[in-house]
């Protein structure tokens, strides 16, 4: 049977030079568009209630025997939820299992901003092409209408 081959616009990155440790996704794709913007606009709101519920845990400064805050293990369970999120996030906009491609098993919050100054570059460029597109279509029949005053 013949087969034709479709450029759909998907970007594959290795992790750290990987081969086994692919990223991929399609910056071409509305859907995928969509998906990405909104995670950014869900970030803004999750931000927030992590940054709230953080200070409220830094705020306690009694120690411990040790010297540790009394409060370590909320304190590191709250950036573990919040690493759980985001894998989860990512997941859910890239694809199931490329938070564990980029990530393995670590569970640090510097990573994930690794991760979206890597990406969104590409994503960003492929979007300001699309945008471009019609915003020459819209320049054009600014253009067209222009000309159709002038003659008049």
């Amino acid at each position: 049977m013949d087969s034709i081959r479709i450029d759909t616009g998907g970007v594959r990155l290795m992790v750290n030079g990987d081969p086994q440790r692919v990223i991929a996704f399609n910056p071409h794709d509305v859907v995928f568009a969509e998906r990405f913007y909104a995670l950014l606009g869900e970030f803004k709101g999750a931000e927030q209630d992590f940054l709230e519920r953080a200070q409220a845990l830094d705020a306690v400064t009694e120690k411990d025997d040790a010297g540790l805050p009394v409060n370590a293990g909320e304190r590191i369970k709250l950036i573990r939820e919040i690493c759980e999120w985001t894998r989860e996030k990512i997941d859910a906009v890239f694809g199931k299992g490329t938070a564990q491609a980029a990530f393995g098993d670590s569970m640090s919050l510097d990573m994930f901003g690794q991760f979206f100054e890597g990406v969104t570059p590409y994503i960003e460029k492929e979007r300001s092409k699309k945008i471009s597109q019609y915003s020459k279509v819209v320049k054009d029949r600014k253009d067209i209408e222009d000309s159709k005053r002038v003659m008049e």
